[in-house]
């Protein structure tokens, strides 16, 4: 196997590195599968039940490179080169200079480890620094303690609440509206 120096590559620091995504991903990602309140959160509503099959089918079929120029699919990898989640950034707008939402899937396993948080300012960093764009707009759905902390760290400011979006366990759930510029970003992740 070829061993590689990644000291100086852009896609790694010390806690992840950021990948495409491969073929064998699914048998990682699937876990995130079976957690319904995280999909939920993730996609906004309760998926009809799938198998194993079905899942692979799916996310082998999301992997091509053809995918629409303005959307970004990454695999979350630590440093031992475990997969630890995805994260895909939607909606690049090159002419306003705007990106978002952002979603992003830790696996169970490696929850609360500072994956999540490392991606979004690997992420942000790119998009400011090499695409040019100038700001962040994303979300997360009312109730998401770990996204709602996840967004108060790396430093977005909440622009709206969109009432009764989803509707979940008999009940109507915000949509919780966040941005921030680059200099926002900048100050809170130096």
């Amino acid at each position: 196997m070829i061993e590689i120096d990644y000291s100086k590559y852009y896609w790694k620091n010390e806690l992840i590195q950021l990948r495409q995504s491969r073929p064998d991903d699914w048998e990682y990602q699937i876990h995130n599968n079976y957690d319904s309140i995280a999909r939920f959160f993730f996609n906004e509503e309760i998926e009809l039940p799938t198998d194993v099959d079905a899942y692979k089918k799916a996310f082998t079929e999301w992997i091509p490179p053809e995918k629409p120029s303005d959307v970004i699919g990454l695999v979350i990898a630590n440093n031992d080169g475990k997969h630890v989640g995805i994260i895909n950034v939607f909606g690049i707008d090159e002419r306003n200079g705007r990106f978002g939402p952002i979603g992003i899937q830790i696996n169970p396993a490696d929850r609360n480890k500072g994956y999540g948080f490392a991606a979004y300012r690997m992420i942000g960093r790119y998009m400011f620094n090499e695409r040019r764009m100038h700001k962040w707009n994303n979300g997360y759905i009312e109730g998401n303690k770990g996204s709602e902390a996840l967004h108060k760290k790396i430093g977005f400011t909440i622009e709206g609440i969109q009432k009764d979006m989803y509707f979940h366990e008999g009940r109507y759930w915000n949509q919780v509206l966040c941005g921030m510029t680059e200099t926002q970003f900048f100050e809170k992740n130096s």
